[in-house]
């Protein structure tokens, strides 16, 4: 696995969640983590989109970006 900042992996998302039909509706992406797990891969995608956007292609986005970062990327919290 590639250690990233936040900061990138939250970039890295953004990309890949617009790459997605519907996705350019996609404003911003937030890494939320439990602190109780000191790994970095205990996370999730908060997406923030557009009011006009699609949510059900946005949810389905999210998730399979997660599922495919996860496998790639963990996060350094520091």
């Amino acid at each position: 696995m590639i250690s990233v900042s936040r900061k990138d992996l939250e970039l890295i998302a953004l990309q890949e969640i617009r790459s997605f039909q519907g996705g350019e509706l996609v404003i911003a992406v937030e890494i939320e983590c439990d602190e109780g797990y000191p790994n970095g891969m205990n996370w999730r995608l908060d997406v923030t989109a557009a009011d006009n956007a699609d949510i059900d292609r946005i949810e389905y986005a999210a998730r399979t970006t997660t599922a495919r970062l996860k496998r790639r990327y963990v996060f350094r919290r520091h």
